[in-house]
């Protein structure tokens, strides 16, 4: 369990910096619950900070957060590091759910997220590939992925105010 929250963290960190999480997940052979733990962790990142920043982005720069990579944030989350606080809390939470859930992926799809829907296609395909491994992907992946940054938000821009919208405006050239 710690082992899976610490990958969804450090994976979810990898993904917005200039580092691959892609080749260094397939440079250490990153496979089975760690490989869908790092999923979930580069999933939840990619829906925190699309939500956060979805008032002063265009849906176009929204949506690539996690149909594309979260990498666009990049320049703001190197800028801004207190961006880290929130999609660091949403990283290990659901490191550990999809632990708990036995997601299970390859050393290819641990760097990848949501992008090409490759995490949880290849967290479905190495399941049992019945109606609850279906419901935990959805789980995992979606439902409890987006509650969590909606809620995250909230936190950080509603009540305390520690992050702005602004500080995730996409510099779009």
């Amino acid at each position: 369990m710690l082992m899976g929250i610490l990958l969804g963290m450090i994976f979810a960190f990898l993904v917005v910096s200039p580092l691959s999480s892609v080749g260094i997940a397939t440079a250490i052979g990153l496979s089975g619950v760690g490989s869908g733990a790092a999923n979930a962790g580069i999933v939840v990142a990619s829906f925190t900070l699309a939500v956060m920043g979805s008032s002063v982005n265009p849906l176009g720069g929204t949506l690539a957060h996690f149909i594309g990579s979260p990498k666009i944030q990049m320049a703001n989350m190197l800028t801004k590091p207190r961006l880290f606080i929130p999609t660091t809390i949403a990283s290990a939470i659901m490191g550990g759910v999809a632990t708990l859930f036995n997601m299970n992926g390859t050393p290819f799809s641990a760097g990848f997220g949501f992008s090409g829907l490759i995490g949880p296609v290849t967290a479905y395909s190495l399941s049992d590939k019945n109606v609850l491994s279906i419901v935990a992907v959805l789980i995992t992946f979606i439902i409890a992925s987006v509650i969590l940054a909606v809620i995250l938000k909230w936190v950080f821009m509603t009540k305390f105010k520690w992050i702005r919208p602004a500080d995730l405006k996409l510099t779009l050239q």
